[in-house]
């Protein structure tokens, strides 16, 4: 994952640069938990579908809103970035009319009718954020609510971040836990 150097540095990196250098080490772990939560996010969309659809997972909701424009910072979330790459398959899509975005898109869940806003913009060589927020949610909700601070186990990477209480790093166990959690009777 060339991204993950650009954002990190590499051991032959410019010493007047002002980018932060990891660890070889660093580096490869992130990348090996960015692979296993992608593939996890797969899986976990594949099984939304199965017993209902993603617009019935406030949590996923509340991952895939993730705009760090809200915060007027600069970052992006794997989590977030992974379930929206990975729900594609589950809507259908059309235009949007957002020009203050490089890319504007509206999704509809092609199994309750779910209407969402997608936008992604390019801020920088290191940071590429998109996001989808619900505009009509058409489900019943069997998933948990949302809860704050919101976990990830990949987590943010960017320029400048959100005030850290509002986030919190967990394990893998702890996350897949959290995104697949059902009401109480589902």
């Amino acid at each position: 994952m060339n991204i993950l150097r650009k954002i990190f540095g590499s051991k032959g990196a410019d010493a007047k640069s002002n980018h932060t250098t990891a660890s070889e080490d660093t580096i490869k772990t992130i990348e090996d938990n960015t692979e296993k939560l992608w593939k996890f996010i797969e899986e976990t969309t594949a099984y939304y579908n199965s017993i209902s659809c993603q617009c019935a997972f406030p949590r996923y909701r509340q991952i895939v809103s993730l705009d760090c424009v809200d915060y007027r910072k600069s970052f992006y979330s794997s989590e977030t970035q992974g379930f929206i790459q990975h729900s594609r398959p589950y809507f259908d899509m059309i235009e949007g009319d957002n020009k203050q975005e490089d890319n504007s898109q509206i999704w509809t869940c092609k199994k309750c009718g779910s209407v969402y806003d997608y936008a992604y913009s390019g801020f920088s060589i290191y940071v590429n954020r998109g996001y989808l927020k619900i505009k009509e949610h058409k489900t019943l909700d069997i998933g948990a609510e949302p809860q704050n601070p919101m976990p990830f186990f990949v987590g943010l990477f960017g320029h400048s971040y959100p005030d850290r209480t509002l986030f919190k790093q967990v394990d893998f166990d702890t996350f897949s836990s959290y995104v697949r959690q059902t009401k109480n009777g589902y």
